[in-house]
């Protein structure tokens, strides 16, 4: 689950951000440059959880832990702000090139070292990257790699393959070389996804299955190190005086402090205790704004909350397509967004977003499949799918359960909604069970659920490959059951045609496929952002597309300036 963010408007020269939604970036602070730095360097932020499911780079699958690697380790590329505009930037790597059929890319790397010490060298790409893909990781996110074409990829994840065999080599310590077998469009936009963080194999075979779970288990090789993770509490990071950047580093320390619920953070923003926070709530946002101690950025960012249906539900009703549009299309949607997100955002009929483009166009004014284009009865649609599975059609009989992806208040809302609406609009119960995230991540992994609700998901990078791919049959991000032969085959056409039009053509079919015949989910709305920053907080970056999904405020060239005046 990730979010990425394009943030429309600044009211401040002191926060760089984005003018495009979902995905690259890099520059240091030009704006707010000039401010003499505070002594004290110490930042401190907030994660809206309780904890982070892992920091091995091959396992993580949220958007939490996503948020902590960006900043602790260095990728092939970054995703930064240059001239307000975002871009993909060299890394981990300082240069790369294609070969002419698109097949061969050759990554020149940087000399760079890990926190410890050592250096970090090619091999230790490569070691990352057939990990990633071996079948005994279990890595969740192994598609992507896949769908990109990474030589002899799939058969190695089966298990049909030794990953020695994987289209990664390392011809010395500073080159790395990625063989394709078929090109790929989005690849670059690939490069600073956590596949693409280096690893190395001593500390991964030290650590064994604790691998990621504490801070002493992992070395960095990014703007800062991890010294301590508590979970619960707070993760503390120093500058790393080994990375090959530090220079552009002006932070000494940041924490980020554990806190999954909304109203502990917002007191805890009101207090000073952090610098640093998201919220939507009017009654807040009125607040902070008539202190006059923040800047605010607002804007949609290019994610999707949906409901996920169990295709494979083990109570029957899920499995069936009728009921799964009947729900979908029973939705309001500009309600559900003025109810949950304070009608920050914008509803969502489909289900790849309006921040994503296809080459360079955007995807959403070329693909015209929409939900609410659908004139069937909810009501009738929901009794024909039980008349199917030859349950009793009497709707008031029907009780459907739901688990929320958070236990807060803004899940509690969303909740409430719900279960109000599916009473008003299709006549059935809904009884809903609020999850800690990480019990709700582990719950859709083994498919023990009936639907779920509160999640969202955003772009990796920007295509609409993104959104696509991890609805295939064999993709494992997020389970739920659905496969369908001819939604595989549409998106496997779409990875490897160069031509946008065909792209375009075969993601229009898949979507349709998606939210319309099949109805495997429900798109909801796409998310809204508003992020209040102290003022002596500069040089803070918002890339939509870097690799921490929705928590994408980026510290490598923050610094505080003014604090105590």
């Amino acid at each position: 689950m990730k979010s990425k963010k394009l943030l429309s408007v600044i009211l401040s020269a002191a926060v760089i951000s984005t003018v495009a939604l979902s995905g690259c970036g890099s520059s240091s602070t030009s704006a707010g440059a000039s401010g003499a730095l505070d002594k004290d360097q110490h930042l401190n932020v907030e994660v809206p959880t309780s904890d982070v499911k892992t920091l091995d780079p091959s396992k993580g699958s949220d958007g939490y832990s996503a948020y902590v690697l960006q900043e602790t380790m260095e990728a092939l590329s970054r995703d930064e702000v240059k001239n307000g505009k975002e871009v993909v930037v060299p890394a981990g790597a300082k240069s790369w090139s294609q070969s002419s059929d698109g097949l061969t890319w050759t990554f020149h790397l940087r000399d760079n070292k890990w926190s410890d010490g050592k250096p970090v060298t090619a091999d230790q790409y490569v070691y990352a990257l057939r990990r990633s893909l071996d079948a005994n990781t279990a890595s969740e996110y192994a598609y992507l790699l896949i769908g990109a074409g990474i030589k002899n990829s799939d058969e190695i994840n089966k298990g049909k393959m030794s990953s020695d065999q994987l289209g990664v080599s390392a011809p010395d310590s500073k080159t790395l070389v990625i063989n394709l077998s078929h090109p790929c469009a989005y690849f670059e936009k690939l490069l600073n996804f956590k596949f693409f963080i280096p690893q190395r194999e001593d500390m991964v075979k030290k650590a064994g299955s604790k691998y990621g779970s504490a801070a002493n288990t992992l070395v960095y090789n990014g703007p800062f190190k991890m010294t301590s993770m508590v979970s619960g509490n707070k993760i503390e990071l120093v500058k790393n005086d080994q990375y090959w950047d530090k220079k552009s580093v002006k932070l000494d320390k940041v924490t980020m402090y554990f806190m999954d619920d909304a109203n502990t953070m917002l007191n805890a923003l009101q207090s000073g205790q952090i610098d640093i926070a998201d919220t939507l709530r009017p009654e807040w946002v009125s607040r902070f704004n008539k202190t006059g101690k923040f800047n605010q950025v607002t804007g949609n960012v290019p994610t999707n909350s949906y409901l996920e249906f169990n295709n494979q539900d083990k109570n029957k009703l899920l499995t069936n397509a009728k009921i799964r549009k009947a729900i979908s299309l029973s939705l309001n949607r500009k309600d559900y967004l003025k109810t949950t997100s304070y009608n920050i955002g914008t509803v969502s009929n489909a289900w790849v977003p309006k921040a994503i483009d296809i080459g360079d166009e955007s995807y959403r004014s070329k693909a015209n499949v929409s939900v609410k284009d659908s004139k069937e009865d909810p009501k009738e649609l929901f009794k024909q799918g039980l008349k199917e599975l030859g349950m009793d059609t009497d709707l008031s009989k029907v009780v459907l359960n739901d688990e929320e992806a958070g236990t807060d208040e803004r899940h509690k809302l969303e909740g409430d909604y719900l279960i109000n609406a599916f009473k008003k609009n299709l006549g059935v119960t809904l009884k809903v069970d609020y999850k800690e995230w990480k019990q709700f991540l582990q719950d859709e992994e083994d498919l023990n659920y009936e639907m779920q609700s509160g999640e969202m998901w955003s772009a990796d990078y920007n295509d609409p490959m993104t959104f696509m791919d991890m609805w295939e049959t064999d993709a494992a991000k997020t389970k739920n059951g659905y496969a369908n032969k001819e939604y595989d085959a549409l998106i496997e056409d779409a990875k490897i045609q160069k031509d946008q039009a065909k792209r375009l053509d075969d993601f229009k079919k898949a979507e349709d496929l998606l939210v319309n015949k099949d109805a495997a989910i429900a798109p909801t709305f796409s998310q809204g952002e508003n992020l209040f920053a102290y003022k002596y907080v500069k040089g803070i970056q918002t890339p939509q597309f870097g690799a921490s999904g929705s928590r994408d405020v980026e510290f490598k060239y923050a610094y505080i300036s003014g604090k105590n005046k």
